[in-house]
């Protein structure tokens, strides 16, 4: 039985090395797809994250009416005692500009500006991040004397979190026409190979050959394309795509792309491979039930 699987294997390795050189650009075409999947995939998990970060509401801003101080220490006072408050701190207009030219854009321009454009306010922070809890707070401090506007970016955290899963379902359609692509290229490639050896095959039949013996080496075959496929592609990603993150994006304020970890690659490799053989077995089986030649078990 082992001597049968070792002779069986070592014909996978010959047609695939078959398969290579005849169909080289088949190859090339599943590289690049398995690239492409790469480049697609970070760029949406990286925006999604990114969202999922923008829609933490960490802390909750109270607008006041005027920028009187002495309000501001009263109202400061009522929002400390609040429910659900862990802290508060008040920022006047010049502590407001300052926080603004410290966290704005260097191009922003905000020094220029006068601290009479900055309004003064209290940041808020919540003893947790649940919407009720935020929503309970913004309702409670918008009843103060002296308080013109209280929000915590509700309106923009919901489109946040709408865009969010919108890319998820994009990496999802990504995903499904990927390895779609990845299924018509192998089955193509192989079918392309068994008609190669179409003669070949018909002279295994009149020795007896079973369906096994046929469909096996093809199968191996194609396991080596998926997998070899796959290691070029993410040599090539993380040749270009490293460089290019550290040298060109973060550097420009784009710090929002992460390399994909050692799971992500090794799950998806084993996917390929698992689509490669599926699409094998079901080009050869294909073949063989056109071709009508080769006896059953």
């Amino acid at each position: 039985m082992n001597s049968k699987l070792t002779y069986l294997f070592m014909r996978g390795i010959l047609r695939f090395i078959i398969m290579l050189r005849s169909n080289f650009l088949s190859f090339i075409t599943l590289v690049t797809i398995i690239f492409m999947y790469h480049i697609f995939f970070v760029t949406g998990t990286g925006t999604s994250a990114f969202l999922n970060h923008l829609s933490e509401a960490n802390t909750i801003r109270v607008y006041l009416a005027n920028n009187n101080d002495i309000i501001a220490a009263e109202v400061l006072s009522s929002v400390k005692i609040l429910d659900n408050v862990s802290d508060a701190k008040y920022f006047s207009q010049k502590d407001a500009k300052a926080y603004a030219v410290e966290n704005a854009p260097k191009s922003a321009g905000l020094e220029s500006l006068s601290e009479e454009f900055f309004p003064s306010f209290i940041e808020i922070t919540p003893t947790n991040k649940e919407p009720n809890t935020l929503d309970k707070i913004v309702d409670e401090a918008s009843h103060l004397s002296g308080v013109d506007e209280v929000s915590y970016g509700k309106e923009y955290i919901t489109k946040y979190q709408t865009i969010s899963s919108g890319a998820w379902v994009f990496i999802m359609v990504i995903t499904i026409l990927f390895a779609l692509s990845v299924i018509f290229v192998i089955y193509n490639t192989v079918k392309l190979s068994l008609y190669r050896f179409k003669e070949e095959i018909k002279l295994y039949s009149l020795v007896g050959a079973t369906r096994p013996f046929i469909l096996v080496p093809y199968l191996f075959g194609a396991l080596f394309l998926s997998f070899f496929a796959y290691i070029f592609s993410m040599v090539i990603f993380m040749a270009a795509f490293a460089p290019f993150n550290y040298n060109v994006l973060i550097p420009s304020g784009i710090n929002i792309y992460n390399m994909p970890s050692g799971i992500y690659f090794i799950i998806s490799c084993v996917i390929v491979c698992i689509i490669g053989v599926l699409s094998s077995a079901g080009s050869t089986i294909s073949f063989l039930k056109q071709v009508s030649s080769i006896n059953e078990d």
